[in-house]
C-alpha cells in the first residue's frame, strides 16, 4: 500500500490532505469516479467509508462529495486491500 499516490482509478481508498472544513482528516473514501478523466485541480466524487457502510443496504443513498482530486491521497488500492492491511500494522 503506498500513502503517497494521487488516485488513478475508480474504488481507490482515500483521504483528505487538506483541512476541509466539516471532514475529519483519519476518515477514508472511496472514489466513485475515474480520476484518469479529471485534472488535479478538478472536482471529483467520493463517498465517505463510514456513510456507505450505514447504507449498505442501498448504496446509492450514501452522500458522493466533491473533493478536489489533489487533494486526495491514495492508502489503498481497493477495499479488500485496505481491510487487509489493517493486519499488516
Amino acid at each position: 500500500m503506498n500513502s503517497t499516490l494521487m488516485p488513478t482509478k475508480p474504488g481507490q481508498i482515500c483521504k483528505i490532505v487538506s483541512g476541509i472544513a466539516d471532514m475529519e482528516p483519519e476518515e477514508v473514501y472511496i472514489l466513485t469516479e475515474d480520476p484518469s478523466k479529471f485534472e488535479n485541480d478538478d472536482d471529483i466524487l467520493v463517498v465517505n467509508l463510514k456513510d456507505l457502510q450505514r447504507n449498505i443496504k442501498n448504496p446509492a443513498n450514501a452522500e458522493r462529495i466533491p473533493v478536489r482530486k489533489e487533494e486526495l491521497v491514495v492508502v489503498g488500492d481497493d477495499l479488500t486491500s485496505y481491510v487487509h492491511s489493517w493486519n499488516n500494522k
